[in-house]
């Protein structure tokens, strides 16, 4: 998920049964459920492990319902670890992300509001629920308060948006702006919502339009007279009937990326609704049964050797060809107007889009497909755009024979090196830090909880996204930003560093480590590690670039230690942050 400048907090991921309480019918295609049970209390779990209170704090977290089937077992659902949830593979299929659309901690009950579909397993098994029944369900994982410091607040979505933008309205304090834009199926959908906030709602009814082929959201949106003042977008719905409206916000009003979300829901297919996975673990897919066959390996090789589809996906996602079609720009002669390339040196690219399915074409006019659909989601588009600087350098890969066999860099680091470059190229800079605050954002809280950051009365913060870990970790202490060749620091009770040591030699680094331990007790070292780059294709890749871009492998956690003890460290130890995932899942923590 991009940053967002919504506050964030981080939950441990607890598996817990609830019990249907009550079923009420909302509107003709919304049904509600009240969920209760004793698991949503404190309490163990796992092998001993304590459970924590089930919370929900903000208007949009989600659970995870593990549906029971209409006949049949659930496969087992996995393993309670004391951070996180080791799902099965196999039960994911079983799997529907929904909004938590009120929780009474009091009573301890929260509800989810249902969409009615004609298919549909999470659909099937709500409009067939009674009192009773019950149900295992995971989360929320995380937490984004909603922003205070924004002047008004946007929210628009269709009906599956609806549970959300209903409990943003609830639970708004008094003196809150918003305008709200909701698209529903028919007139009886709409809803009564009492709010203390000053919120206009405009409802759209589709009528005989199907779910997800509407343009009235975007066009809403697009007609809107925007109030003074600094806005927070927040929009859910069907995934390609909502990109327009990002690309709208994001590019033609100039909204910064921290204060837009757009949050594809589901996703229209040729023959069904599928719901958008919003955790990393939605997207594995059971094991395949039996060995490879010979046809098999080489398909999959075949695959791995392609070098169109990664370009081709890059070049769409940074012209923006997807969210234009969805907006209405159909045509050749529309893309090339709008995205200001030759109609003739575009059309090649629309061809191989079509080949690997992204796009299809009836006659002139060019359509979406749900494959292409994923590419407008937020997090294709910042990890794929050649206009972020930092991943128009990732495209040093293509350059690794050369690396390897001269020792050299990639040209795309720069004439004097990926640091140097960083130094004096403010945009290329930036680039960084901002990757690293949206890989921070869930485990920053988690940071601050290490005792010995906890402990601290004054601290020293160093690398990529200072300036946010700074903000995150301060809770009102002194907190110091040296410079990147500062020969000494201020006295500080604990260092943290963050990915300031990729990209340097050894006698860097340690030199690096030595004025951080000789200015203070304890010290944090956040990296992105080759640990697991031979069993984590993408941890392989980004061990692969940055070897590419600095000329010197990335380090594991060994490396790293063997520094640290030459600089001087006394104790060293590893420790997990939040759930473990992703880049900062873990860091090092050294003593003097």
């Amino acid at each position: 998920m991009p940053r967002t400048s919504r506050p964030m907090q981080a939950h441990p991921i607890v598996l817990r049964r609830a019990t249907v309480e009550r079923v009420v019918d909302v509107t003709p295609h919304m049904r509600r459920l009240t969920l209760s049970g004793p698991d949503l209390a404190a309490g163990v779990m796992g092998d001993g492990y304590p459970r924590p209170a089930f919370r929900s704090d903000g208007f949009d977290d989600h659970v995870k319902l593990v549906v029971p089937p209409a006949e049949g077992e659930l496969p087992r659902i996995g393993t309670q670890e004391e951070q996180r949830f080791a799902w099965n593979p196999e039960v994911l299929a079983f799997t529907r992300d929904y909004t938590v659309r009120a929780w009474d901690s009091a009573s301890g009950r929260f509800d989810v509001d249902v969409v009615r579909h004609d298919h549909g397993l999470a659909s099937s098994w709500a409009y067939r629920a009674q009192p009773g029944d019950e149900i295992h369900f995971a989360g929320p994982k995380s937490c984004a308060f909603v922003n205070t410091d924004a002047d008004w607040h946007l929210l628009v979505g269709d009906e599956t948006a609806l549970p959300a933008i209903g409990r943003w309205l609830d639970e708004a304090s008094a003196g809150m702006r918003a305008r709200v834009i909701v698209e529903v199926p028919t007139a009886d959908d709409r809803q009564e919502f009492t709010t203390k906030a000053d919120a206009e709602i405009d409802w759209l009814v589709r009528d005989d339009v199907p779910a997800g082929r509407s343009t009235l959201l975007f066009e809403a949106v697009r007609d809107l007279t925007m109030p003074e003042g600094r806005v927070y977008a927040w929009v859910g719905g069907e995934a390609m009937t909502i990109a327009p409206i990002r690309r709208y916000l994001r590019g033609e009003l100039g909204l910064p990326k921290d204060d837009v979300e757009v949050v594809g829901y589901w996703r229209l297919t040729s023959e069904r609704v599928v719901q958008e996975p919003r955790d990393s673990a939605d997207r594995l897919a059971p094991p395949e049964e039996g060995d490879e066959t010979a046809l098999d390996l080489t398909h999959d090789v075949h695959e791995m050797t392609e070098l169109g589809p990664p370009i081709v996906t890059r070049a769409a996602v940074t012209l923006g060809i997807g969210p234009l079609v969805a907006a209405g720009h159909t045509t050749l002669t529309e893309l090339a107007e709008r995205t200001g390339v030759a109609a003739g040196l575009l059309s090649p690219l629309l061809d191989a889009m079509q080949a690997l399915g992204l796009l299809d074409r009836e006659g002139d006019v060019w359509r979406n497909t749900a494959r292409g659909g994923v590419l407008m989601e937020d997090t294709a588009i910042e990890e794929l755009s050649l206009d972020n600087p930092a991943n128009a350098a990732a495209l040093a890969l293509v350059d690794l024979v050369d690396v390897l066999r001269s020792g050299i860099p990639s040209p795309r680091a720069g004439r004097d090196g990926w640091r140097a470059r960083r130094a004096t190229d403010p945009a290329f800079d930036a680039a960084y830090h901002d990757l690293a605050a949206d890989s921070l954002q869930y485990v920053l809280e988690p940071l601050t909880q290490l005792p010995v950051v906890a402990r601290a009365s004054t601290l020293a913060v160093l690398g990529d996204a200072a300036a946010y870990v700074a903000t995150g970790v301060a809770a009102g202490r002194h907190v110091h930003l040296p410079a990147d060749t500062a020969a000494s620091w201020p006295a500080h009770d604990c260092a943290i560093l963050v990915g300031a040591l990729e990209g340097r030699d050894d006698e860097g680094a340690t030199a690096l480590l030595r004025t951080a331990l000789s200015s203070g007790p304890a010290l944090v070292v956040a990296e992105s590690l080759a640990d697991a780059a031979a069993v984590d294709e993408h941890a392989a890749e980004h061990a692969l670039t940055s070897l590419a871009l600095t000329g010197a492998p990335q380090r594991t956690s060994a490396d790293v230690e063997r520094l640290l003890r030459t600089a001087g460290a006394r104790t060293v130890e590893s420790a997990m942050l939040g759930w473990g995932f992703g880049r900062f899942g873990s860091v090092i923590v050294a003593h003097a």
